[in-house]
C-alpha cells in the first residue's frame, strides 16, 4: 500500500496557496452594518437622537425610539424621521438610556448621563455652539463617516497573525518530513 502513504507535492501546494491567494484577492468584504446612534442636548429641554448604518451612512428606515428612566420606565418611544432624527423633551435632569431598534437584529443603546442634561450639552460636544449656529432641532448634524473601531483593528489583525501561523505549520511540516527522510 505505497500509494496511501503519498506525501502531498510540491505542485499541489503551490495550486493550494494559489486557490487561497486568488480567493483572498477576488471575494468582496463582507461589510456588516452596525447601528450607530448618538446623541445633543438642544436648548429648551430637549435631545435630539442621530442614528444610521456606519458603513453607508444611511438612517434606518422606519427605525424606533424608545427612552428609559434610570428606574426602566419608559420616557417617552417613536419613530426616527427620514433624515434618522427623533427629537424628545425633558422635564427633568435624571440618567437616560436610549434604545434605537432598527430590525433585523440592528440594535443601538445611549446612556445620556444625568450631568449632560443639567449642564445642557452632549459629551461629543467640544464647542458650545450659538442658537444661530445650530441647525434647527430634527435635522442631521452628526458625522456620518465610516468609523473604524479598535475592535475591527483587533479581528483583522488575529486573522492575519492566524494566516502566519497555518503558513508556518506548513513549513515546519515541511521540514519534519525532510528531517525524517534523511534520518531513515
Amino acid at each position: 500500500m505505497k500509494w496511501a502513504r503519498r506525501r502531498p507535492t510540491a505542485a499541489l501546494l503551490v495550486v493550494a496557496l494559489l486557490g487561497l491567494l486568488t480567493t483572498l484577492t477576488v471575494a468582496r468584504p463582507a461589510r456588516a452594518h452596525r447601528l450607530v446612534a448618538e446623541y445633543r442636548v438642544l436648548p429648551d429641554q430637549k435631545v435630539q437622537i442621530e442614528s444610521w448604518f456606519d458603513t453607508t451612512g444611511d438612517p434606518p428606515k422606519g427605525a424606533t425610539v424608545e427612552v428609559f428612566r434610570a428606574d426602566k420606565q419608559l420616557l417617552t418611544s417613536g419613530q426616527l424621521n427620514e433624515g434618522g432624527v427623533f427629537v424628545f423633551s425633558f422635564t427633568r435632569a435624571e440618567p437616560l438610556k436610549v434604545v434605537v431598534y432598527a430590525g433585523a437584529g440592528h440594535r443601538a443603546e445611549l446612556d445620556i448621563p444625568e450631568a449632560d442634561l443639567a449642564r445642557g450639552k452632549s459629551a461629543e460636544q467640544v464647542e458650545t455652539l450659538s442658537n444661530e449656529d445650530a441647525p434647527p432641532a430634527g435635522e442631521p448634524r452628526a458625522d456620518r463617516s465610516s468609523r473604524v473601531t479598535v475592535k475591527d483593528v483587533l479581528v483583522g489583525l488575529s486573522f492575519l497573525l492566524a494566516a502566519a501561523a497555518f503558513l508556518l505549520s506548513l513549513r515546519n511540516a515541511r521540514q519534519l518530513r525532510a528531517l525524517t527522510r534523511r534520518g531513515q
